[in-house]
């Protein structure tokens, strides 16, 4: 098994080597510190397996997803995430992913997600399969779609700092972007999903996490 952990954050890599060694021991492992290192190593070399972050310096957040597969299709995609699972689990599977597994679970956990997906399967996590299981029980909740999949990867990337109560400023700041830009991504943001104010997107977000 030849595998890829794009994560930025070296005492994560190390712990991930160490998950990995004592699963797979015979396991290769590449490592890169952002998204555009990764790609250089998809563009020479075939993995079987991508272990990759979601908040990682040079990301395109969701459409990671399809820059990935356009270098290889085969590859399976575990999403490695400190991101709320009930939020962003969903709109990641349906981009492309493999697995979405939370920076907080077990030991265990991420044994059974590696084994998983080394068995050509999906994995995500029990709580997230019993809310699938039950809005498939949901004659109306067939019909909908979550508004956070409407979303672009930057606009994803936008709600996501406003929720963490960054001001406009900040965020312009960190996407380097003109303070007007990230404006703009709110008012798309609160459109879609219909809100007015920070206040109401993070009530509409906690609301979402059970969608």
């Amino acid at each position: 098994m030849n595998i890829l952990i794009i994560e930025d954050h070296p005492l994560i890599r190390l712990g991930l080597k160490q998950l990995i060694a004592e699963s797979d021991p015979k396991a290769t492992i590449s490592q890169a510190g952002n998204f555009p290192s990764g790609l250089s190593l998809l563009d020479v070399e075939k993995f079987d397996l991508l272990i990759l972050d979601i908040d990682i310096p040079g990301g395109e957040n969701i459409r990671m997803m399809e820059t990935v597969r356009k270098r290889q299709q085969e590859i399976l995609i575990l999403i490695h995430s400190g991101y709320d699972e009930d939020v962003y689990a969903l709109p990641y599977m349906q981009a492309g992913a493999d697995g979405f597994l939370s920076k907080s679970s077990s030991h265990d956990e991420f044994q059974a997600a590696y084994k998983a997906l080394i068995n050509r399967g999906k994995y995500v996590s029990y709580h997230i399969q019993q809310t699938l299981l039950n809005d498939l029980g949901d004659s109306t909740s067939k019909k909908l779609q979550n508004p956070i999949t409407t979303l672009s990867p930057r606009e994803m990337l936008v709600m996501q700092l406003l929720t963490e109560g960054k001001w406009t400023k900040e965020i312009a700041l960190i996407l380097k972007v003109k303070e007007n830009t990230v404006s703009t991504y709110k008012r798309r943001i609160f459109d879609k999903l219909e809100v007015t104010d920070e206040i109401e997107l993070s009530k509409k977000v906690s609301l979402l996490k059970n969608f």
